[in-house]
């Protein structure tokens, strides 16, 4: 868990030259956070999207990568 803090707490990121830190979220194309985005997802998938489809009536799921459509 200290390892992912430290991750979230130190994006950095370039553009045109110019070195930004990343206030919220994670920066794209970083190396983890493709891993922590799966990570979160898939937490995600076990915890409230069931919950989403029972109190919304939802019928079906379908996720690819970090699309999500929920019908």
């Amino acid at each position: 868990m200290a390892i992912a803090q430290t991750i979230l707490n130190l994006n950095y990121f370039q553009f045109k030259a110019t070195t930004y830190v990343q206030n919220d979220g994670l920066a794209m194309g970083a190396r983890p956070s493709s891993i922590l985005s799966e990570v979160y997802l898939q937490h995600l998938e076990n915890t409230t999207i069931p919950q989403l489809l029972e109190k919304h009536s939802g019928k079906r799921y379908f996720r690819y990568v970090d699309d999500i459509l929920l019908t």
